[in-house]
């Protein structure tokens, strides 16, 4: 809820929540009262919501006026922060963090540069310092690899395998792979070859007198 800190004068350091609205002046039926101020009209000014996070001050007729920011003003919008004079008593206006206004997000064309920097090694990420050292080396390794898969092959349409993108345990199931299939074939061609020479050794006629 928005509020009004005294900064200065016989009410420093209380706070009082605006709520809907308050009223300043010398009568008791008034929010904040300081019947003893000479300074102050009987209903001097009042503070109250216009809108969604939105507030203003007016000035009621008042014989030394009402000041925001230390210029005299018979109404005004205000901000986080405005200073409001009564006399020798000032208030601070102070919004709600819940009231405040949310940052902007950054446009995406910004974010996208950003991550083009970090990609080329030009920026280093902020939200992890411990390995912000890396960020170059690791743009590069990254640069590296995009630019090995985007390389074409100059065999034409030739089946390539390059096994040197893969990882450690890949390579070696690969190559397992490989001499499994290998060892397959050997088999079958030595089971053709055996079977071939007893097919022609059973063929061969005896010769008489063997």
């Amino acid at each position: 809820m928005a509020r009004l800190v005294c900064e200065e004068g016989e009410l420093k350091g209380r706070e009082f929540p605006i709520d809907r609205g308050l009223t300043l002046g010398r009568e008791p039926h008034n929010t904040i009262s300081l019947p003893q101020n000479r300074k102050w009209s009987r209903d001097h000014a009042k503070v109250w919501q216009i809108g969604v996070n939105q507030y203003a001050v007016a000035d009621l007729g008042s014989t030394n006026g009402t000041l925001v920011n230390e210029e005299r003003t018979p109404r005004a919008n205000l901000e986080d922060g405005d200073r409001i004079t009564l006399g020798d008593v000032v208030f601070r206006f102070e919004l709600d963090a819940a009231e405040k206004p949310k940052a902007p997000a950054p446009p995406r064309a910004e974010a996208r540069d950003e991550f083009t920097a970090l990609l080329r090694g030009e920026k280093e990420r902020s939200d992890r310092p411990a390995a912000a050292g890396l960020a170059g080396a690791a743009a590069i390794q990254i640069k590296e690899r995009i630019l090995q898969y985007n390389k074409k092959p100059a065999g034409g349409g030739a089946l390539r395998v390059d096994i040197s993108q893969t990882a450690g345990w890949q390579r070696w199931a690969l190559i397992l792979v490989a001499l499994a299939a290998m060892v397959g074939i050997f088999v079958v061609v030595k089971g053709i070859v055996v079977k071939s020479r007893e097919g022609g050794a059973a063929s061969t006629p005896e010769l008489p007198g063997e």
